[in-house]
């Protein structure tokens, strides 16, 4: 016989586990307070189930925590990956542009992630060690642009003498001075912040178009 699903997963796919469920309900309290103030009856209260029961799957409330933020990461990695330029259409310029915005993009919202760690600088370091490990290192961000600029260089797109890993380390700079500025001066011209991400970019292409 089957072992009984908890109540709580029992309406969700047989996938599902208790522990995604705690850390679903707890992504879903991030939306609306700041991590400072969640607590393990709130998380328990949205999940469905009793106080206890997060402790039979996660260290303590830090641990679960920080697997929702890591996971939301996830989601900004994936987004970030769907928007990264393809070889077979536009301009190196037009394409590394849209590269860097959705970057800007990503890191913008990964700092404000790590932002709500603030009062918890362990928290924060686990975090931030964390995001930059496999499945989500930094290799995996830089290879969509390391990838594309090879493609362009096979093709003539680019000069054939372009250092790949100083244009993509270039880029990922300037994003993130872009991502740095929205987020740190409240009162930025988010339009001002774009139109100086793609003049950027486009001073870098001008150096390995030929």
């Amino acid at each position: 016989m089957a072992p009984r699903r908890a109540a709580a997963i029992r309406d969700q796919p047989d996938t599902a586990t208790l522990g995604d469920h705690l850390v679903a309900a707890t992504d879903s309290l991030l939306d609306d307070r700041p991590i400072g103030e969640l607590t393990t009856r709130q998380i328990a209260r949205r999940a469905g189930v009793s106080d206890g029961v997060l402790y039979n799957h996660f260290q303590d409330k830090a641990s679960l925590v920080l697997t929702a933020l890591v996971r939301r990461y996830g989601r900004l990695v994936e987004r970030f990956e769907r928007a990264a330029p393809r070889p077979e259409g536009g301009t190196p310029t037009a394409n590394l542009q849209s590269f860097a915005a959705a970057l800007c993009d990503l890191e913008a919202d990964a700092l404000l992630l790590g932002a709500g760690l603030l009062a918890d600088p362990s928290l924060l370091e686990r975090f931030w060690v964390e995001i930059h490990r496999q499945p989500y290192g930094i290799g995996r961000l830089r290879r969509p642009l390391t990838d594309y600029l090879a493609a362009e260089r096979a093709k003539g797109g680019i000069v054939s003498t372009v250092d790949i890993e100083a244009v993509t380390t270039l880029v990922f700079g300037a994003s993130a001075m872009a991502a740095l500025t929205i987020r740190v001066n409240r009162h930025a011209d988010r339009g001002a912040v774009d139109r100086q991400l793609r003049a950027a970019v486009s001073t870098i292409v001008s150096g390995i178009e030929p």
